[in-house]
């Protein structure tokens, strides 16, 4: 009885494609070249898949590179803020505007949150710089 409920789908058998004519065949030294630029791409791809599953079976913490990265964006949330506060929007634009937002309090807690996000992720590639080879 469980067949009767078991789809079976098949895709049709194609004809392998024909070799390009020799008229349909581009000549001369940049006809190759969008052939090489799309097995870069797909280097690079795969590259960059292989690197994303390395590092999510090598046993690093997922959740702490979360973490270290939502501390980074609070980072620069607050530096808007910063940017936008009374002292900056009080100051002419230019380096007296910066001035005038770096000695804020907004500013203050801008840097300690980038600052503790640089080192949650710092933490979280510690073992692989020491201990692995």
């Amino acid at each position: 009885k469980a067949d009767v409920f078991r789809l079976r789908v098949t895709s049709p058998k194609l004809p392998p494609p024909s070799p390009p004519s020799p008229e349909e065949v581009p000549e001369g030294p940049l006809a190759a070249m969008p052939m090489k630029a799309v097995q870069h791409a797909v280097a690079a791809r795969d590259s960059v898949v292989a690197g994303v599953f390395s590092f999510l079976h090598s046993g690093r913490s997922g959740y702490v590179l979360i973490c270290g990265l939502l501390l980074v964006a609070l980072a620069g949330v607050m530096m808007v803020a910063t940017f936008d506060s009374r002292e900056a929007r009080a100051a002419p634009p230019g380096w007296e505007q910066f001035v005038a937002a770096s000695g804020s309090n907004q500013w203050v807690s801008a840097t300690f949150l980038l600052s503790a996000g640089a080192i949650v992720l710092s933490i979280n590639f510690l073992p692989r710089l020491e201990g692995e080879g």
